[in-house]
């Protein structure tokens, strides 16, 4: 063979190695974006509860030091037998702190579907989701002057969302709350048989032994939690069997 041809062979196997190693890194750091990705979207509720990470999600953030609430009683009124009907009613008493407010964010967890989002006073202008959280912005249809205070009542439909024999539902403390009622309304056919609540501390769940208590409302099995003075993005949880 001539050293002309020895040459061009070299040549090509060259570029045939340089071209796999350029096709094999370009493969690596897709599959390493992809990777990323999926553990961002995987882990994400997770690191969420991270003490480092833990903070009220963004979308209520600079809300928090602009509002607060006297009292909030979150309502959970499961419908049908089977869990897959329910609905979730939050009425808070707000007032209005720092500086003049025309909107403000509620929002809702849910396992399932949560569709049907209303509020009571003013109208809501958008619900952002994220890994079962929902974010309704609530356009108050005026500005609310510093000192202000007012009454809403935020609903939500939930499908799909109790339909294990072991169900659970957390609130977390979105605004400055001096008072909160958590209440879970259970159908007649399926009362509760079992409670535990606890708070979650990062990625530890703190029992409380003398929390929620099993009782009757409005004729009706039910679940009742008053919790004083709780502190900005706690969250409780309330676990049951039924």
């Amino acid at each position: 063979m001539s050293p002309i041809k020895t040459l061009l062979g070299q040549f090509a196997n060259r570029i045939t190695t340089i071209g796999a190693a350029a096709a094999a890194a370009a493969l690596l750091t897709y599959f390493r974006s992809e990777a990323s990705a999926a553990i961002k979207w995987l882990f994400g509720p997770i690191a969420r509860r991270l003490p480092w990470n833990h903070t009220v999600p963004s979308l209520i953030e600079p809300v928090a030091t602009n509002l607060s609430s006297k009292l909030t009683v979150a309502d959970v009124f499961l419908i049908a037998p089977d869990g897959r009907t329910a609905k979730y009613e939050k009425t808070g008493d707000y007032l209005v702190n720092a500086q003049p407010l025309s909107s403000y964010y509620e929002g809702v967890t849910a396992s399932g579907i949560a569709r049907a989002f209303s509020s009571e006073l003013g109208v809501i202008v958008e619900t952002a989701t994220e890994h079962g959280f929902f974010v309704s912005r609530i356009d108050l249809g005026s500005v609310f002057e510093v000192g202000t205070r007012f009454r809403n009542v935020y609903r939500v439909q939930l499908e799909d969302c109790f339909i294990a024999e072991e169900e659970h539902w957390t609130q977390e403390i979105a605004v400055p709350t001096e008072h909160l009622t958590l209440r879970i309304h259970f159908p007649l056919e399926r009362p509760p048989k079992l409670l535990r609540s606890k708070r979650l501390v990062g990625l530890v769940e703190e029992r409380i032994t003398n929390g929620a208590a099993i009782t009757e409302l409005f004729g009706r099995p039910a679940i009742v939690w008053e919790i004083d003075k709780p502190k900005l993005g706690d969250i409780f949880k309330l676990e049951w069997r039924w």
